[in-house]
């Protein structure tokens, strides 16, 4: 399988991942004006508690055999017979998750008044395990990943205008948020055949993947505990509308770093295959610049948010959820903390076979995160979960930074930060001015979006910012020649 265009599947990617921010821009403030904090609290925490089990299914597989099949995608028999080994252990550990799901719920009080949503919740189990998403993204099909995810969504509005009409739709709500998430998935196995048959004969070897696979796993495991277990943590030591407003505070936030993301998830199947190849200038070229690119665009993205925090969520949640405001604020910064981190930790100590390194990094965090939370939920709620978040993602990616440190050059890159953060500083004015200027919060965000980011670029392109041109040249040269 041919190597396609970086540039084109980063396109696709950003352009999946903007319609992933699109469309709860569009369904969220309609859901949480009808199910309330409560309601989304309820949807949330059952979330939260499915994602453990999602998490035993998925064993860390799909980091571990993105990475594999990017490395022998051009051996079809090689990996037809990987795929089918995959699969095999990828639904002995679903079955073993729905077991352990049913146990727990017939055993735990606290989730009895959430039986009916946990069990429409746990669909997104086999759903993830029947997508084989990881072999899609291996051969770079950012294509057919971007069309049928944007088919699904627009589905998913569709039934929620249609259907979502009161606070008792809650059931219909959290189906809909499935579908929207992982129904797509239901078409991946049938897609398979266009690509490669998994007819034949072949001597599997499972035993040989147990090994790395449970190394993903614990990596997977740890990195839920400060990524799921504020809101599980929320739920149990306080209440259901303190769910509701950390979701509303972390919503935003979550779908801006999915953007800022993206262009890793794109990276990793080529540096897998470059680390293959042991192509290590390729490799570095590609991950300074791609790293640089994601801190160009987390910038910006950080400060803009904290400036207008308070009329997103006016907009985007209503007057409820106001008090959601200070837990977004402090939230922010993990904008450019996980950045960092995602292109550390899994873009360059993942295709190298450094994944311990990882692990150990994610340890340190779960650790501080747990700990935090006993400590400051009790008292502080969903402003103390968010305090344990940041700090948390703050110690994950310090030790990465010192870890990487003798093979990463980090000169160019300070560089590059120390123009985004400047030229943030002078977007920042212009939206206060905004901000000031105008009351209503729809005009307040939709002026200093626009206007912000035109002041970045504009003061990135004066400070001769290499990135930045770059991006341009290659820009000005597509319009010329189309």
């Amino acid at each position: 399988m041919h190597n396609k265009s970086l540039k084109k599947n980063a396109v696709l990617n950003v352009t999946k991942t903007m319609m992933g921010i699109i469309f709860p821009i569009i369904t969220f403030p309609y859901a949480s004006r009808i199910l309330q904090p409560e309601g989304i609290g309820k949807v949330n925490f059952a979330n939260s508690i499915i994602s453990y089990f999602a998490l035993i299914a998925s064993l860390g597989i799909g980091t571990y055999a993105t990475r594999e099949t990017a490395k022998i995608r051009d051996n079809i028999s090689e990996l037809r017979k990987f795929i089918k080994e995959i699969l095999i252990i990828n639904l002995s550990s679903t079955l073993v998750a729905y077991i352990l799901f049913f146990i727990s719920l017939l055993t735990i009080p606290k989730l009895q008044d959430y039986r009916a949503l946990l069990l429409i919740s746990s669909l997104t189990i086999i759903f993830n395990t029947i997508g084989i998403g990881w072999f899609y993204s291996a051969i770079e099909e950012y294509g057919y990943i971007t069309l049928r995810s944007i088919i699904f969504q627009i589905i998913n509005i569709a039934f929620l205008f249609l259907f979502v009409k009161t606070k008792e739709d809650i059931y219909l709500y959290a189906f809909m948020n499935v579908i929207a998430a992982v129904g797509s998935n239901i078409l991946n196995l049938f897609h398979l055949k266009h690509f490669i048959s998994l007819k034949g004969n072949d001597s599997l070897e499972l035993k040989k993947h147990l090994k790395p696979i449970f190394i993903f796993f614990g990596l997977a495991a740890i990195t839920s505990v400060y990524t799921i277990l504020d809101s599980t943590m929320l739920g149990f030591l306080s209440n259901d509308e303190q769910v509701g407003y950390y979701s509303a505070a972390t919503k935003i936030n979550k779908m801006v770093l999915m953007l800022v993301t993206a262009i890793g998830g794109v990276l990793f199947p080529r540096l897998s295959y470059y680390s293959e190849k042991e192509d290590k200038t390729e490799f570095f070229n590609l991950l300074l610049k791609g790293f640089a690119i994601t801190l160009c665009i987390a910038v910006p993205c950080t400060l803009g948010l904290h400036l207008l925090s308070s009329p997103i969520t006016l907009l985007f949640s209503g007057e409820r959820y106001l008090p959601s405001v200070p837990v977004m604020e402090i939230m922010n910064p993990i904008i450019i903390i996980i950045s960092i981190s995602n292109f550390i930790g899994i873009q360059y100590f993942l295709p190298l076979g450094k994944e311990k390194i990882t692990v150990q990094s994610v340890i340190i965090g779960a650790i501080s995160n747990f700990t935090l939370n006993l400590i400051l939920i009790p008292r502080f709620q969903a402003f103390g979960a968010s305090i344990a978040t940041v700090s948390a993602e703050s110690l994950v990616t310090l030790f990465q930074l010192i870890k990487a440190r003798k093979e990463i050059k980090y000169k160019k890159l300070l560089l590059n930060f120390m123009e985004f953060v400047f030229a943030g500083g002078v977007m920042s004015i212009f939206v206060v001015f905004i901000t000031k200027s105008i009351d209503k919060p729809l005009l307040q965000i939709v002026y200093s979006m626009i206007g912000g980011a035109t002041v970045y670029y504009v003061v990135l392109v004066i400070l001769r910012n290499k990135i930045v041109l770059s991006i341009t040249k290659t820009f000005t040269e597509k319009n010329m020649t189309s």
